[in-house]
C-alpha cells in the first residue's frame, strides 16, 4: 500500500509539473508575439513610385501658388500728386501706366500738398475737438461763472447737487476767500454749504450735496446758488447768485446733466411799496381742501395815524 501511494504520489507531482511548464511557456510565447508586432508597426514604410509621382506634383503645384500669391501689390499714387516730379525732396516716379511702383522712398514718406492726403498718413484736422470757450468768453461786467451738475434718483427719491467750480470772481478786496450756500427753493430756511477755498478767485469746490424730495414735487423746485466771501473779520459778503428752476429740466438715473450759468447780481429792490410777505399752499386730493399759512412778512409800512403795526 505504501508503494501504490508513493507511485499515485509521484504521477500527480509529474502531472502539476508537466502543468505549470505548460503555462510558463504559454506565457512566454505570447509576450514574444507582442514584441513581434510592435517591431512591424514601428519599422518605416515603403513609399511606391506613384506616391512619389504624386508628392512631386502636389508640391510644385504649391510653388506655383506661393510665387503667384507673393506678388508685391502695386501702390496707386492718388491723382493730385500726378505732375509733379518731387514732393518734400523726394522724387516720385511718373510713367505712363497708371499702376507704376516708385523705385525709391518709403510709402509712408509721401506728405500732404494742396490739402489732400495720401494713404498712411493722418490728417489732424479730423481729430481735433471742438474748444471749451465757458472758461474763456467772458460777457463785459461779467461778476463771475459757476458750473454745477444735477441728477435724480427716482428709487430714492433723491436730488444730487455737484458743486463743481467758480471762475472769475469779482470781490471787492483783493484776496478772497469764497464759499457757496445751496438752496432749495421754496424751502429758505434750510440750506446745503460748501467749504471755503482760501484766496482764490478761481475756486474748485467738487463737492457733491443730496436734497430729499419727491418726483411729483421735483418740477416746482427751483435751486438757488449764493457765492459769498468771508473777509478778515470773518464777515459774509454776497458775490453773486445763480437761480434754476427745475421745472424744464427731464432728470432721470442715467441723464446727468452739467451746467454752467453767469453770476448775478441780489435784487435789492424792494418788490412792493407796502412790504413782503411770505406764505406756503399745500392741497389735499382726499379732503379736497386748502391750506394756506403764512410764514413771515418784512418790510412792512406803517400807516400815518399808527404808530406801530400790530
Amino acid at each position: 500500500t505504501e508503494q501504490a501511494v508513493a507511485v499515485a504520489g509521484g504521477i500527480i507531482g509529474g502531472i502539476l509539473l508537466f502543468v505549470l511548464i505548460g503555462i510558463t511557456a504559454y506565457l512566454l510565447w505570447k509576450k514574444f508575439c507582442c514584441l513581434l508586432s510592435y517591431e512591424k508597426l514601428t519599422s518605416p514604410v515603403k513609399t511606391t513610385n506613384a506616391n512619389a509621382i504624386f508628392q512631386d506634383q502636389s508640391t510644385s503645384e504649391i510653388q506655383v501658388k506661393s510665387t503667384s500669391r507673393s506678388r508685391s501689390i502695386p501702390f496707386i499714387i492718388p491723382p493730385t500728386l500726378h505732375g509733379r516730379d518731387w514732393i518734400n525732396e523726394e522724387q516720385v516716379q511718373e510713367d505712363s501706366d497708371p499702376y507704376a511702383i516708385p523705385q525709391s522712398g518709403p510709402r509712408s514718406s509721401f506728405h500732404s500738398l494742396a490739402g489732400a492726403y495720401v494713404v498712411g498718413t493722418i490728417n489732424p484736422e479730423l481729430y481735433k475737438f471742438p474748444e471749451d470757450k465757458s472758461e474763456t468768453d467772458f460777457p463785459e461786467g461779467n461778476i463771475g461763472r459757476l458750473w454745477f451738475s444735477i441728477e435724480y434718483e427716482q428709487e430714492s427719491e433723491r436730488l444730487l447737487v455737484s458743486l463743481i467750480k467758480v471762475r472769475k470772481l469779482q470781490p471787492p478786496a483783493d484776496s478772497c476767500s469764497p464759499f457757496v450756500k445751496i438752496y432749495l427753493l421754496p424751502d429758505e430756511r434750510s440750506y446745503l454749504q460748501s467749504k471755503t477755498k482760501r484766496k482764490t478767485l478761481n475756486p474748485q469746490f467738487d463737492e457733491s450735496f443730496v436734497f430729499q424730495v419727491s418726483s411729483k414735487m421735483l418740477p416746482q423746485r427751483t435751486l438757488k446758488f449764493l457765492v459769498y466771501h468771508v473777509d478778515k473779520q470773518k464777515k459774509h459778503h454776497l458775490l453773486g447768485q445763480v437761480i434754476f428752476p427745475l421745472k424744464n429740466e427731464t432728470l432721470t438715473d442715467d441723464n446727468k446733466l452739467v451746467i454752467w450759468r453767469d453770476l448775478e447780481k441780489e435784487n435789492l429792490e424792494p418788490p412792493s411799496d407796502y412790504g413782503d410777505i411770505q406764505f406756503s399752499l399745500s392741497y389735499n386730493d382726499y379732503l379736497g381742501r386748502l391750506t394756506v399759512v403764512v410764514l413771515r412778512a418784512r418790510g412792512l409800512k406803517l400807516r400815518e395815524e399808527s404808530h406801530a403795526a400790530s
